[in-house]
């Protein structure tokens, strides 16, 4: 009956991904360092220690993704705060190149993980020296999630590349929608594609 649960939950996790995929919604600089075999001493990732997968530094301070030895039950470390990492809860593995942090007047971490060709990223964001994390997951059909400062005041927003049209949606910090560039034929016409880097005026409202 316990696995019965457990396989009736992932898959409810999985499709609510699925149902989020185009519109961008739960779901940069990079990595100061690759990943790394150490453990952290004191760390559960589920049946085993945690292992550092991939490391930032964000004004000025360390943060650590961590992840038991499949890439699985992710925690993300910033000092004292700990979170639960839900793109691996959705089925996502962590690698060196999940983790991606800008810092900013307000600065916010990404936690991406390939799944089927796609991408999620959950989004972490610290405001006054603690770390909360965005509670929807941001799907892209197009494979990218990244962070840059598109509105240009000094904090980073998210950028969402969809496949179906092709377009890439933008997002405050806080989850609410700033605008949707033009749609194209190909994610190669989006600006400085696959580090897509937008202005405020590629975007216009979402159709």
């Amino acid at each position: 009956m316990t696995a019965v649960v457990a396989a009736v939950v992932a898959l409810s996790a999985l499709v609510t991904v699925r149902l989020l995929r185009e519109d961008g919604t739960s779901a940069q600089v990079p990595a100061d360092g690759g990943g790394t075999n150490a453990v952290t001493a004191g760390a559960d990732c589920g049946e085993g220690p945690c292992q550092v997968v991939a490391r930032a530094t964000v004004d000025g301070k360390p943060v650590e993704l961590l992840a038991d030895s499949q890439g699985g039950n992710g925690r993300f470390q910033a000092g004292a705060n700990t979170i639960e990492v839900t793109v691996t809860a959705l089925g996502g593995r962590l690698d060196a190149n999940s983790l991606s942090c800008v810092s900013g007047t307000v600065s916010a971490c990404l936690v991406h993980a390939r799944q089927e060709g796609a991408a999620i990223a959950q989004l972490l964001v610290d405001r006054a020296g603690t770390w909360r994390s965005v509670d929807k997951p941001y799907y892209s059909s197009g494979g990218v999630v990244r962070l840059d400062d598109v509105a240009g005041d000094t904090a980073p927003e998210v950028v969402v590349v969809q496949t179906s049209p092709v377009l890439a949606r933008v997002f405050a910090l806080d989850g609410s929608a700033l605008g949707c560039t033009r749609r194209y034929t190909s994610v190669s016409q989006l600006r400085g594609w696959p580090e897509v880097q937008l202005n405020p005026g590629d975007l216009r409202a979402c159709s």
